[in-house]
């Protein structure tokens, strides 16, 4: 943990990425508004159907106009919250069925142009005419503007010196504007009520116990409230592994020697907090995910027992949140990562033309000082091993001109492909470029083969020089030279 506030943080915006799962007939939501900032920009709506996993989708997209105006159509049969998307900044609202929005958006203009704004505070900020006290919207923010407030204030003693008065004065602070009550089938009061779990985990981490009695105890499980999943993340991530109830010897070798999904489970079931059937699956599944980074753990048995609860469980949630990540840690070879890619004469351009070699990329920005710098390691090492892996610099600057100029500026300085991106934001929030520069390593089809590859300056050739050895030709004999 980073920091006393972070999770605090996190679970506050986290709480608008949260959608519930599609039933019954779809009704649309109209959402329209003026952006003049970005006039003829791309709007997305993004939504997340899996709080496990956190995947968002593209759920609609439109153009802004030269007058800055918008209109975005989504279809949903319940609450939901999303995301509205330019390029890389986003803002969190909720949508109902059948409502019409409409927006003014405005953002930090200087902030707008860097690949990660959030980072320093970008956001798209959305006002609207008109204020109703009784919209979920407003609650929500009214509720996480007040628990940010008393958590910036106690949070530090909480967390770290434990203080029982702190935690008391917390609850007092939120009984007295917001009264807390478990009730699963209201939204609002179920987000209250798991957003203060989390107070309760960060104080009192080791009575899990008591974390399960008031909130997990029970026949439901809140697959589309954000608060209860982030509360559940918190409580069961590499839970299996630390359970006093669960044999590691059974553990071990129910995952690495032969994949037994169903020993596992009875094994699993064992834990008095894991009696229910439901989340004690839901359990299974966080902590082979969390598992896969774990060198003691077989990668290859983890995506087996996934995919056997992929085509096994009874939970349609489970199905979905299992299938999710076997794509996640075992990206197919098929999936295109669909990028634009243009050349400084504006000729489109595709991985596919590198078929046969793996792809380094290097991705930067055009006033990126340690990028360029980066780049004239990259031109020795281009010419050791530009014929068995191809090199391309893929820069992402959002107004093409300063590529154009960058392009004209080094000029014949860089001998492999310098390529403009201009598209697919949401394959680089999902690979988490946000900082520059930054690398990856992919093939002819986009498969990402290596996230976070080494870079140019700082383990890059030892790399090369493991991955490609020089061919060792036999030394030549003086002695039978002439012959």
């Amino acid at each position: 943990m980073r920091g006393p506030n972070v999770t605090y943080k996190f679970l506050c915006m986290a709480a608008l990425l949260w959608i519930a799962p599609a039933a019954h007939a779809q009704d649309p939501v109209t959402l329209t508004g003026d952006a003049s900032f970005a006039k003829n920009e791309e709007i997305r709506l993004l939504v997340y159907d899996d709080l496990l996993n956190n995947i968002p989708k593209v759920a609609a997209t439109g153009k802004i106009d030269h007058n800055g105006h918008f209109k975005l159509t989504y279809q949903t049969n319940k609450i939901r919250p999303v995301q509205l998307a330019i390029r890389t900044t986003k803002a969190d609202f909720f949508v109902a069925p059948y409502n019409e929005y409409h927006f003014h958006i405005t953002t930090d203009t200087a902030l707008f142009g860097m690949i990660s704004p959030e980072k320093y505070g970008g956001f798209l900020q959305i006002t609207t005419d008109r204020t109703d006290t009784a919209d979920l919207n407003y609650k929500i923010n009214r509720f996480t503007r007040y628990f940010d407030l008393v958590m910036g204030y106690y949070g530090f003693r909480l967390t770290y010196d434990r203080d029982i008065n702190a935690y008391d004065t917390v609850m007092r602070l939120l009984d007295e504007r917001f009264p807390n009550q478990y009730d699963p089938d209201n939204y609002y009061s179920s987000y209250v009520y798991y957003t203060r779990g989390l107070v309760d985990k960060l104080c009192m981490p080791k009575e899990q116990s008591r974390l399960y009695d008031r909130y997990f105890n029970h026949d439901e499980v809140l697959y589309d409230n954000p608060a209860y999943m982030i509360l559940f993340n918190n409580v069961y991530s590499n839970y299996l592994y630390n359970s006093k109830y669960i044999s590691k010897d059974l553990l071990t070798r129910t995952i690495n020697e032969a994949p037994d999904y169903l020993a596992l489970f009875n094994e699993a079931g064992r834990d008095p907090m894991l009696v229910n059937e439901r989340l004690r699956e839901l359990v299974i599944i966080r902590n082979l995910i969390d598992f896969y980074d774990n060198e003691e753990f077989d990668r290859g048995n983890i995506i087996r027992l996934l995919k056997y609860i992929r085509a096994s469980s009874h939970f349609p949630e489970h199905v979905t949140y299992a299938g999710n990540a076997v794509e996640l840690l075992t990206p197919s070879p098929e999936v295109d990562c669909n990028i634009t890619l243009k050349n400084e004469k504006g000729k489109k351009m595709d991985f596919r033309e590198f078929e046969g070699k793996d792809i380094y990329l290097q991705i930067f920005q055009s006033d990126c000082v340690d990028c360029i710098r980066e780049m004239l390691i990259l031109k020795e090492l281009n010419k050791r091993y530009g014929d068995k892996i191809q090199f391309v610099s893929l820069n992402v600057d959002m107004d093409k001109v300063d590529y154009e100029r960058f392009c004209k500026q080094y000029k014949g300085m860089f001998d492999w492909p310098v390529l403009y991106f201009n598209g697919n934001y949401d394959w680089l929030m999902l690979q988490g470029v946000e900082t520059l520069p930054d690398y990856l390593i992919v093939n002819s089809a986009g498969q990402v083969l290596l996230r976070n590859a080494p870079a140019p300056d700082y383990g890059l050739s030892d790399y090369l020089l493991r991955r490609y050895p020089p061919s060792e030709e036999p030394e030549e004999n003086p002695l039978f030279r002439n012959r």
